[in-house]
């Protein structure tokens, strides 16, 4: 549905939500979590300034005990379209936000030792203005305790999924190797290595999606992506370059992840 000629490429900047923030809203509607759309704007050009719309869920703490918040994020933002050149972005990033809609459904009906915020943001591809003014109008420093990133979920060749780490996340990654994935491999890397193991080097993967917004204020965060994409930034990027099979596989190891860390008997932050 994201990459459909309908959503136009998802181009951040109308006065009012597009009908890609309208989609997500409804969605987490359906799912009965009262979601709310954060509008704001950002620099567009050297003189002028355009329009951004959040859109914002969230599920309670539903136990006794509860160890703070999370906020998951994927921006479902894309670089629009010119002429008839539509740009879907299927992997960047609407496999990150059919995630963070699916994470919304299966999470809303388990046991969760935390509170989790579900945040679509708007406007990454422009600078990452979306997250940025979430975390700074949020409060989120004292707000939340860790960040999950979601941007460009689909295996490329290498067939790996990266979760990259900020130093003060390592903690929620201890038992991530006990979850079993068949399909593909699982890294988890400091942004360092990661810049090591991708590419020419040339890609600062600490600034380079959602994350970073939270890392500023503070916040630990844990970057879950396949690194590059030769078909990234093109019309190529369409929904049938997707692999669903390992996409889906990709889903369900997150949603797994997530699962046994809502659940975690002790705070695991410590």
């Amino acid at each position: 549905m994201l990459t459909s000629a309908q959503h136009g490429g998802r181009e951040a900047g109308n006065p009012q939500p597009n009908v890609s923030a309208q989609f997500i809203f409804e969605r987490f509607n359906d799912l009965g979590l009262a979601p709310k759309f954060q509008t704001f704007t950002f620099k567009d050009g050297l003189f002028s300034s355009a329009y951004g719309h959040n859109v914002i869920a969230k599920l309670p703490c539903n136990t006794v005990r509860c160890h703070g918040s999370i906020v998951i994020s994927a921006h479902y933002d894309h670089l629009g379209a010119t002429g008839k050149r539509v740009y879907a972005g299927a992997n960047d990033n609407a496999s990150g936000t059919v995630a963070l809609l699916s994470l919304a459904q299966q999470l809303r009906n388990i046991e969760r030792r935390y509170n989790v915020t579900f945040l679509a943001t708007d406007a990454e591809e422009k600078g990452l203005y979306g997250a940025k003014h979430y975390a700074d109008k949020t409060d989120a420093t004292n707000a939340y305790v860790l960040n999950i990133n979601l941007d460009m979920l689909s295996p490329s060749k290498k067939n790996t999924l990266y979760v990259m780490q900020s130093a003060n996340a390592k903690t929620f990654t201890e038992n991530m190797t006990m979850l079993q994935e068949q399909t593909f491999s699982v890294k988890i890397v400091s942004p360092n290595r990661m810049k090591r193991l991708i590419g020419d080097g040339r890609i600062d993967w600490l600034r380079a999606s959602d994350h970073y917004a939270f890392y500023r204020v503070g916040i630990p965060y844990l970057y879950f992506g396949v690194g590059e994409d030769k078909n990234h930034h093109s019309v190529d990027d369409t929904l049938e370059s997707i692999d669903i099979h390992k996409y889906q596989s990709v889903v369900k190891f997150i949603n797994d992840f997530m699962v046994s860390l809502l659940s975690c008997p002790s705070d695991c932050t410590s």
